[in-house]
Order: structure tokens, then C-alpha cells, then sequence
């Protein structure tokens, strides 16, 4: 199997998911409030737009969501966390639309508006890197995978470290997922040795988990 048709079943599998996955982690963060950018009220008027938002998103409405969304940071009422979450969702909506290039430049500016919130900046960054692939930007997505793996992951794969529960843990639940597309994007462009020995950390860090394991067996028995 190429590794192309690997990319193709990642995404016809896990391509929906990723874009909830992404939307409820945007309404997990909704009720976050970071005073030192704005005011309680402010922040306040902030969710309670953000919540409608959401609301349209769960109701079906997704067309009309990304109209609000739109509207709220056109109209300058957003800032700091709460545009970056704005933008995260509404990238998102294009990104499940399939309009890769308005979803990787509302990626682009929640990653910047981001700050210090950790769910938000990760939810971006994955969004930044699932654009890429989809353009088939590899060289590109690879840049932007390193940066995320390096960014939130802290496993090492030390088992004495795990078993007397001393390991670190990653920062995101996405480390393992970002490292696998990491092994196809290194595929995709060429470049073997690196495919190879992602995979084999991979595996050995993340081996623990059945899903990664059959991941990683099925790579190595296609090559």
C-alpha cells in the first residue's frame, strides 16, 4: 500500500472527527475567560457571542455559524483568546467545507491570538498541519508537525519512568496522532529513513496504546 493511500484512509476515517474533535475542544475553552486581556464584562459579551455560535454549530447550522463568526471578527468586537477561538472554529467550518485555503489563514490567526492557552494553540496548530496535508504541502506539514510534536510532547517512552509513574505526560492528547501523519508526511515526500525511525518512536513511546501499535505494525508490513 502507498503512502498515499495511507493519507487517503487516515482522512476518509478520521477527517470528520478531527473537525468535532476540534469544535469541542472550542467549546470546552468558550467559558475561559482571561481578564488581563479585557474587561469581566467585556469577556462576558465575548462568550455569550461565541456561545451562539456553538449553538448553531450543534443545531446543523454550520453555514450560518461561520456567518456569525465572520461578522464577530470583522466587527472588531473580538481579541486575544477570544477571537483565537473564534477563528479556530471558523477555520473548522472551512476546513470541513473544504476551503483549505480560508481555513489555514483563520488557523494562522488563532495560533496568533492563541497566547498561552494550550488547547486552543494546539487545536490550531493541528488545524495548520491537517491543511497542508490536504494541499499535499508535505515539506511544509512536516515543519508544522515537528513544531507541534516538539511543542506538546513530553512522553519519552522510558518504561521504568512510566511504571513507577515518574514519565511525563504530553501536554495534548494529540501527540501520538500528530507523530503518526508525521511518519506519512516524512512518506509522502521521500524520505524513508525518516518515515522509518518516526515510526519506530512512535512505537516506542506511544506503543502502549493498542491503536498505535496495529498503526505502526500495518506501516512496517507495507513497506
Amino acid at each position: 500500500m502507498s503512502g498515499q493511500n495511507d493519507l487517503q484512509d487516515f482522512f476518509k476515517e478520521n477527517g470528520s472527527k478531527l473537525i468535532v474533535a476540534l469544535a469541542i475542544l472550542v467549546l470546552i475553552v468558550v467559558g475561559i475567560s482571561k481578564y488581563n486581556e479585557s474587561s469581566k464584562a467585556q469577556a462576558s459579551q465575548e462568550t455569550s457571542e461565541l456561545g451562539k455560535a456553538m449553538t448553531l454549530v450543534y443545531a446543523g447550522e454550520s453555514s450560518q455559524a461561520l456567518v456569525e463568526l465572520e461578522s464577530l471578527m470583522a466587527s472588531n468586537k473580538l481579541s486575544g483568546l477570544s477571537l483565537a477561538k473564534a477563528a479556530l472554529l471558523a477555520g473548522n467550518i472551512k476546513y470541513q467545507n473544504r476551503d483549505f485555503e480560508g481555513a489555514g489563514k483563520l488557523f494562522d490567526l488563532s495560533v496568533a491570538e492563541a497566547g498561552s492557552a494550550t488547547i486552543v494553540l494546539a487545536a490550531a496548530m493541528h488545524g495548520q498541519a491537517a491543511v497542508s496535508m490536504e494541499k499535499k504541502d508535505f515539506q511544509k506539514a512536516i515543519t508544522q508537525w515537528e513544531a507541534f510534536i516538539a511543542k506538546f510532547g513530553n512522553r519519552t517512552g522510558n518504561l521504568e519512568a512510566r511504571y513507577s509513574k515518574e514519565e511525563s505526560v504530553d501536554e495534548v492528547s494529540t501527540v501520538s496522532d500528530a507523530m503518526w501523519l508525521l511518519t506519512l508526511c516524512y512518506k509522502e515526500a521521500g524520505d524513508m529513513a525518516k518515515a522509518k525511525a518516526t515510526a519506530e518512536k512512535l512505537q516506542k513511546i506511544y506503543g502502549d496504546k493498542p491503536e498505535v501499535a496495529a498503526k505502526v505494525q500495518k506501516f512496517f508490513a507495507t513497506l
